[in-house]
């Protein structure tokens, strides 16, 4: 009897195809576990972030930050800076030195803006806390270290854009403790100037810390940004507050996770959507809270729901889904 030496073609192909299988089969659970992995990771850098406000609160005789520094406005729309001085600092440089990168925070100039040059190096710095492992990146790396994890700010369509008194604000809005100085066209002496609002604190958050949202997550290059040329600048800094689409998102109704009304108001140009949330998480975002926990957001949430967790005074009773 002659003995087989191989496979014969058609055996070959056989198992082939039949390995070829097993490999379609196996690979979106492969996939699913990555991403379950890389989800994880993204929920834990935004607790950490959550921790270091805490942190922070402690050394500023529980003060919470606002999400871009400001001194003071002189008008209606705040978006980063100052209008008498360079572009302000962000919550996120604040919370370096909780988030093991006091190093990197020793080396900011604060005598200059985000923008100059002295502090240019630390500006295209990237720090992995404020990275999604799920998120592509933007293409401003060369210049601006980027962040995934915007901070719940106006009802107004640039996000961190415009001083709405409460309860229309989240909770790392720009007016909070700000005064206005200008009394219609005519200024008045700052400290004549009344409080546009008091300064943010944990007592002021009266709808309770497990229902107040601060932190979201931003997705570069995601088609759900529908506003033209507007996607490049999604998480384009963690250092740069003069993009509204780098340090804080909108808690407008119409601006749910990953799926925005393309105009929020008719011949106006707040209303476009420049600041909303979004991510490569399938279904939705992580979404962090201000008693410290981290919970998925779905796309499909209510848009009133949505307004509900972003504002800290609203007065609503609100179920995360």
């Amino acid at each position: 009897m002659t003995k087989r030496q191989a496979f014969t073609l058609v055996e070959l192909l056989v198992v082939i195809a039949i390995i070829g299988v097993l490999i379609a089969l196996l690979l979106p659970a492969v996939m699913m576990a990555r991403e379950s992995v890389r989800r994880a990771h993204c929920t834990n850098n935004i607790k950490q972030m959550l921790l270091g406000v805490h942190s922070y609160m402690d050394m500023t005789g529980g003060r919470i930050p606002r999400g871009v520094t400001v001194d003071h406005t002189t008008t209606a729309s705040t978006c980063g800076k100052d209008e008498s001085n360079p572009y302000a600092h962000t919550l996120h440089t604040f919370l370096l030195p909780y988030l093991e990168q006091q190093n990197l925070y020793d080396q900011i100039d604060f005598l200059y803006g985000m923008k100059d040059a002295h502090n240019a190096a630390v500006r295209a710095t990237r720090v992995s806390t404020y990275e999604c492992p799920s998120s592509e990146l933007g293409p401003y790396l060369s210049t601006d270290g980027p962040n995934n994890y915007p901070l719940a700010m106006s009802s107004h369509g640039f996000g961190q854009c415009g001083r709405y008194s409460p309860p229309n604000g989240g909770v790392f809005s720009i007016f909070w403790g700000l005064k206005h100085t200008y009394s219609g066209a005519t200024p008045i002496p700052l400290e004549q100037a009344t409080l546009v609002a008091p300064a943010m604190r944990m007592q002021a958050i009266v709808d309770g810390l497990s229902n107040t949202m601060v932190i979201g997550e931003f997705a570069p290059n995601r088609d759900y940004v529908i506003e033209a040329n507007t996607s490049q600048n999604f998480g384009r800094s963690w250092f740069n507050g003069e993009f509204q689409a780098s340090i804080g998102y909108t808690i407008n109704s119409n601006g749910t996770p990953n799926s925005p009304l393309a105009t929020w108001g008719v011949g106006q140009s707040w209303g476009r959507n420049n600041s909303t949330v979004g991510s490569y998480h399938p279904g939705g975002i992580n979404g962090g809270f201000m008693d410290g926990s981290v919970h998925f957001v779905p796309d499909v949430i209510d848009g009133s729901m949505w307004f509900a967790l972003g504002t800290p005074q609203g007065g609503e009773v609100v179920q995360i889904p």
